[in-house]
């Protein structure tokens, strides 16, 4: 059996990773006839329950998943091919920034590549920090080159240049280092910016 392929759509906040997932699933099932599956981590609650949802509030059905077991989605699939009566041709996993490291989210998309699903993922690359965000850099090593990666950036709040680093806001002040690692929230609590306009207070020196 031929191994999948994975197709990434990663970056900042506001960058549309969500609507390129969409735009991408609504793709192969339209003119390719292709069956996929949307699974989605049970944090990403700002899209709603069971759905994926873009900017402009067009949604697609998901299901949900724990970030700390992402092998759940194994029985999920297989009860979806039993509902079809066919192997499923992809399988789209979004936020996938929510699966850690250590729930082994990078092994559970190696063995559906294994299996010969195609998969598709979106998520942040650095967290508010600026630094890497749970399980998205590690898919990079499951690319088979490098047109199946698309980085996707917005523009700075601030300034208006492109802008990689998700800023956390609280009451209106950039959050420091110190503050929880996830804080779900949208334009209320995060801005898109640049390196130049990025604030992060309390960041560690390193000498």
């Amino acid at each position: 059996m031929p191994r999948g392929e994975l197709t990434l759509f990663v970056g900042n906040m506001f960058a549309n990773k969500t609507g390129s997932l969409m735009n991408y699933v609504e793709t192969m099932r339209e003119f390719a006839n292709k069956k996929v599956l949307i699974l989605k981590p049970q944090t990403d609650t700002r899209s709603g329950i069971k759905s994926i949802k873009n900017f402009h509030g067009k949604a697609m059905e998901a299901f949900e998943i724990s970030p700390k077991k992402p092998f759940a989605s194994l029985n999920i699939i297989a009860k979806e091919e039993r509902r079809l009566g066919k192997k499923l041709d992809a399988i789209a996993f979004d936020e996938v920034q929510f699966f850690r490291i250590e729930s082994k989210f990078f092994n559970l998309v190696a063995e559906l590549l294994q299996r010969g699903y195609n998969v598709i993922a979106a998520g942040l690359m650095l967290d508010f920090r600026g630094e890497p965000f749970g399980s998205t850099p590690l898919l990079f090593t499951l690319c088979a080159n490098v047109n199946a990666v698309h980085i996707l950036t917005p523009y700075c709040k601030k300034c208006g240049n492109s802008a990689p680093l998700p800023q956390r806001l609280i009451n209106g002040n950039p959050a420091p280092y110190t503050s929880p690692l996830i804080k779900v929230g949208g334009k209320e609590t995060y801005e898109a910016r640049c390196y130049a306009c990025y604030e992060l207070p309390d960041r560690p020196k390193f000498n």
